[in-house]
């Protein structure tokens, strides 16, 4: 993202050496989501009664949502993690096609234009292309539907498509819709997210499935293998055969077995033949140029072509044949159903959902529980999300307090994480950030732009930003136990990543007028690495109650952003050191930041 432009620079226009305040346009009120604004609820301190309690809730919504709030704390102590947790299995998911229409819209242009809009500045290419990310981060920090959100970055991670693939540039809305059907079925049932992913046309581009001919030897043409390739090894089996805890089979040599040979891809590969755009009457229409077409085949599934597709016999997994004379979407349904039937599905996918939400090493015993709900939610169906989510976070090995019971219990949170993680917790308003035509939002915006920073749909390959079997050279190694986000993340990240957070966190009290005015800037211009273009405002009130306290106030910022691992004796000496300076709105900063900067805001327990 760093050429992509934005504005790095955060100082007010001065004029004739006077400083003024830059004008803001009006301010536009097509917002889909809106910050809490509501007063927070008082939490618990270290010594009191419900502390342990608290602290129990705060791990839990560390886990289960993009950052945990004074609210979601107090309704779980009223109403339970299952109540918190059957509310948002019930909660509709945010579109982000919705969002994204009415935010260009807003702007002045089209939501959905008659033709592709990349080559002309007039349609706005830039302007879509930050608004997409703009209502990402407002979903993830605003929207009500948290658990939801959460399993679509699993999700995103495991099913990649990214915006950095061959021919993804302008293609906002289609991104956005694969979201939304990531979203849909993120409690509903994995075969049918495996058919709907199979015919988007982001993966079907990202993955080269679309324009894709049957075999004529004698003109050289042969279907591609890629998205045969990877719908077995990442999307749905993997490589080798699996028990029902994840561990590898092995065969009476000790060798594991493979899942599928080479055969079985060429067969898979027949099974993906014939899928062009929505909008073409004929197949592959426009040559070298058929990847640009109208918006509108960005988000509608791809379209069959029975001329070019495959219709003989295919031998798939275990050797189960789909016979002739299928049409296209005949075949891809069965063929989805033969991956389905699988038994490394249950165990394959379980144990990287489990890795994503909530720990790198989960132990055998949780996969296996876990994958026995994949396989059968209890009522004999297969693939139902919502059971396996359930599954994921009522598990008894969550029960346990397993960050104290298990060393290597845990993951390191995402960059993504990270930021909403700051924004929720101290309920992030916007600033308005002004945009094209002279229209201004008030949004919340952080244009991640180091490779390292795991911006949403932007991995570097299908393989995501790291593997889920990563392990750090040394003990980690040695003990064959995992850390994937490392793969990313050394000494130079974790330098960016402290340069960010106070960044996110230093002059960002919505009041704190004197020292840094909230007006945002327009998008031209560079982004610099060392003053990256954070928009976005934090609501300390209830904080700065608490700085004549600090040891009240480190406490309530322990629970929010580590889930009270702060220990006591450090606790102590955060507050000590707070409580040397004046300024009460000094204090705040301070606590915020130095608990922020810590291992345990890292890494989620």
């Amino acid at each position: 993202m760093a050429a992509c432009g934005g504005s790095g620079n955060e100082t007010d226009i001065k004029e004739n050496d006077h400083v003024v305040t830059p004008p803001t346009p009006p301010i536009s009120e097509t917002l889909v989501l809106k910050p809490d604004t509501q007063p927070d609820p008082a939490l618990p301190s270290r010594q009191a009664a419900d502390w342990q309690r608290a602290v129990e809730a705060a791990h839990f919504l560390g886990r289960a949502s993009f950052g945990v709030t004074a609210k979601d704390i107090q309704f779980i102590l009223d109403k339970g993690k299952e109540a918190w947790l059957e509310q948002q299995l019930s909660t509709p998911l945010t579109s982000q096609v919705e969002q994204l229409d009415k935010r260009v819209e807003a702007y002045g242009y089209l939501a959905v234009p008659p033709s592709m809009y990349y080559d002309s500045a007039s349609n706005g290419e830039w302007a879509r292309m930050v608004a997409k990310q703009d209502v990402w981060w407002e979903t993830v920090v605003w929207g009500s539907d948290q658990l939801r959100q959460r399993v679509v970055l699993a999700l995103s991670q495991i099913l990649v498509v990214s915006h950095q693939g061959a021919g993804m540039y302008a293609r906002e809305r289609g991104f956005a819709n694969y979201t939304d059907i990531l979203a849909d079925q993120a409690f509903g049932s994995y075969e049918q997210l495996l058919l709907e992913v199979s015919l988007n046309p982001i993966m079907g581009i990202y993955l080269s499935a679309i324009n894709n001919p049957k075999a004529d030897p004698q003109r050289g043409i042969y279907p591609d293998e890629n998205y045969a390739r990877e719908i077995l090894q990442l999307f749905s089996i993997g490589l080798e055969e699996l028990n029902l805890d994840g561990s590898v089979k092995r065969d009476s040599k000790g060798n594991s077995i493979a899942t599928y040979d080479q055969n079985t891809i060429n067969e898979f590969a027949r099974i993906f033949t014939g899928w062009s755009f929505s909008t073409n009457t004929e197949f592959a229409e426009g040559g070298e140029f058929a990847y640009w077409r109208t918006p509108i085949s960005n988000v509608e599934p791809m379209k069959a072509f029975a001329e070019y597709h495959d219709s003989g016999p295919k031998t798939l997994l275990n050797g189960e044949i789909i016979p002739s004379g299928q049409t296209p979407i005949q075949d891809i349904r069965s063929a989805i159903g033969n991956i389905m039937a699988h038994p490394n599905v249950a165990p394959f996918i379980s144990k990287k959902l489990i890795q994503h939400l909530i720990t790198s090493n989960p132990s055998p015993a949780y996969v296996e529980r876990v994958a026995n709900v994949f396989n059968d939610n209890g009522s004999g169906v297969k693939g139902d999300m919502k059971a396996v989510i359930k599954a994921i976070y009522l598990d008894e090995e969550l029960l346990l307090n397993p960050g104290q019971s298990h060393e290597y219990f845990g993951k390191r949170k995402e960059s993504p994480l990270v930021i909403a993680g700051i924004w929720r917790s101290f309920k992030a308003r916007g600033t308005p950030v002004t945009g094209p035509n002279n229209v201004a939002v008030e949004t919340i915006q952080y244009l991640l732009n180091e490779p390292t920073e795991e911006t949403f749909l932007y991995a570097p390959t299908v393989f995501n930003f790291y593997q889920t079997d990563y392990a750090p050279p040394g003990v980690l190694a040695q003990r064959k136990l995992y850390a994937p986000e490392f793969q990313v993340f050394g000494g130079a990240a974790a330098i960016n990543q402290a340069n960010l957070l106070t960044n996110l966190i230093y002059r960002r009290h919505y009041a704190d007028e004197q020292r840094y005015r909230g007006t945002g800037q327009d998008w031209g211009g560079n982004i610099f690495w060392n003053n990256m273009p954070v928009k976005a405002l934090l609501n300390l009130d209830v904080e700065l109650t608490l700085a004549d306290n600090p040891i009240a106030l480190v406490d309530r910022v322990n629970l929010l952003l580590t889930q009270g691992q702060i220990s006591e004796p450090h606790s102590r000496l955060i507050a000590e050191h707070i409580s040397l300076l004046h300024d009460p709105l000094e204090r705040v900063y301070e606590s915020i930041f130095l608990i922020a900067i810590s291992p345990e805001y890292a890494i989620q327990r």
